[in-house]
């Protein structure tokens, strides 16, 4: 695939890392574009995933992963003592635990933060699972899409759920993701490649969907059957 292709489909991690290694003289002031447009987005400090695969947990009928357990418990302790005491729990393994533990505890706390509406804290957190745990598609993928529902640039978002699909690529729900962020684009830029390469993401997340995910499944289509509402002058 060429720059132009990779940037199209969103996969802004590929197209600024070919752009950095083109030698074809008529192609390198398209790559300086790339670059000049990307860097910007920290792509140079992602942690690296290691070369081992892990399994990758899959989401449930209810969009919900294992990972989202300990937070469903946190917000259903009542006695306030009994929560203050978890928290404080939970803000010692991020700082003393595994990398295991400690990606978990941040992400639980990005979640709290998400439910508190706090979503510069949330993404901060969810960026520190990712850090601890570059492995786990969950983390790169729920903080491309509190990225993409919260203000962050689309870009950004982007980075991050490319990442989770590689790890993952089987999941529909960061394909979807990364569908609303190239609609959102198309939108912005009117560039019509954006909306065409948005259509094939969401396609491909609804093939990908399984038969317990429904209301998953209904929210992709719903993005289908609406995107004849997004017109280009």
């Amino acid at each position: 695939m060429s720059m132009d292709d990779y940037f199209y489909n969103g996969e802004v991690m590929k197209c600024y890392e070919l752009a950095k290694i083109v030698t074809n003289e008529a192609e390198k002031a398209r790559a300086q574009k790339y670059i000049a447009l990307l860097q910007e987005y920290e792509l140079d400090h992602y942690p690296k995933p290691a070369a081992t695969i892990e399994a990758q947990p899959i989401e449930r009928a209810d969009e919900t992963y294992p990972e989202f357990d300990p937070v469903t418990a946190i917000r259903a302790i009542k006695d306030e003592a009994v929560f203050a005491k978890r928290i404080q729990q939970l803000e010692e393994v991020a700082k003393t635990g595994t990398p295991y533990d400690k990606a978990q505890s941040f992400f639980t706390q990005g979640q709290l933060f998400l439910f508190a509406h706090h979503y510069n804290e949330s993404v901060h957190c969810f960026k520190q699972a990712v850090n601890e745990q570059p492995t786990k598609a969950v983390y790169w993928g729920i903080t491309g899409q509190t990225m993409h529902r919260f203000g962050w640039m689309p870009f950004d978002a982007l980075g991050y759920l490319e990442q989770a699909i590689d790890l993952d690529p089987t999941n529909p729900r960061w394909k979807w993701n990364r569908a609303l962020v190239l609609i959102q684009l198309a939108k912005d830029l009117q560039l019509a490649p954006f909306m065409a390469n948005a259509a094939l993401a969401l396609e491909e997340a609804l093939a990908s969907c399984g038969e317990h995910q429904q209301s998953l499944r209904a929210a992709i289509q719903n993005t289908i059957d609406n995107m004849d509402s997004y017109v280009f002058s």
